[in-house]
């Protein structure tokens, strides 16, 4: 069992390469569309919400905008609900951060030359060259600017990733090839340790999710780790009422794991 993992800049065969791994390892393919039913399925608007600032940097009122850091959070959580499931490719959205350290994960950056871009875009889009090199400044600007505020890391840094390959030196389905011999391998690896961090950040983000998708809670700077015993809660809640709610969350979520509640109370 592993887990892949694919950042990808715009239009440098992410679609292409994450499906013909996942169609010939037998994988389960998680894009934005795949995510966008999950919300859907949970119900509320997240679903919509997601639509209209899915990978792009917020502006700075968003950061701070209580809609937004809950869907942030949702999101998160529900990679992390993928990842249990194992034999999985999750596509963008910060994966390869927030599996970060797990033996069994494949982390790979995809890139490709603006100008070859500029190409598979006019022949996919219809579009003109100057249109296909705006189109691709700005999402690749974009999605570099949402790893930057949501995870403090850069997108394209090369130590984030375990390989990296510039698709246009070589066929998508010689890469694909690549990345099923690689993912046999990261299979073996897979330990009781492994699985067990990887349970605790799961239910580290599902009790940060309901806590800020709660309308009725107000923690600004909240935030929930797991350091592999116990889940860590961090952050400043106004209300004494909003600390009451997030035990009463933390019991119904935490599974049997220990929970350093470390919230503080500032009104």
């Amino acid at each position: 069992m592993a887990i892949l993992t694919l950042s990808r800049e715009y239009r440098s065969g992410g679609r292409e390469i994450g499906t013909a791994v996942a169609e010939r390892m037998h994988y389960d393919y998680v894009g934005k569309e795949r995510i966008l039913a999950d919300l859907r399925a949970q119900g509320g608007r997240w679903a919509a919400v997601l639509r209209e600032v899915d990978e792009e940097g917020p502006t700075i009122w968003e950061r701070f905008d209580w809609e937004y850091r809950g869907l942030m959070a949702l999101v998160e959580s529900t990679l992390y609900e993928f990842a249990m499931q194992d034999r999985v490719v999750l596509v963008g959205r910060g994966a390869n951060f927030l599996l970060e350290g797990l033996p069994h994960v494949l982390r790979v950056r995809l890139t490709a030359p603006a100008e070859r871009r500029a190409e598979w875009v006019m022949q996919k889009d219809g579009v003109d060259r100057d249109s296909a090199v705006r189109l691709i400044e700005k999402t690749d600007s974009e999605r570099a600017s949402f790893i930057r505020v949501n995870f403090r890391r850069e997108w394209d840094d090369p130590t984030a990733y375990d390989m990296v390959f510039d698709t246009s030196a070589r066929p998508f389905g010689e890469i694909a090839d690549i990345l099923c011999s690689a993912l046999h391998e990261r299979a073996a690896r897979l330990t009781e340790e492994g699985r067990g961090r990887l349970r605790g950040r799961t239910i580290a983000a599902r009790i940060k999710a309901r806590i800020a998708t709660d309308p009725a809670i107000r923690v600004p700077t909240l935030q929930a780790s797991f350091d592999g015993r116990a889940i860590l809660l961090q952050g400043v809640a106004r209300r004494v009422a909003d600390l009451d709610a997030i035990d009463e969350i933390v019991r119904a979520t935490a599974e049997g794991i220990p929970v350093r509640n470390e919230l503080r109370y500032r009104p």
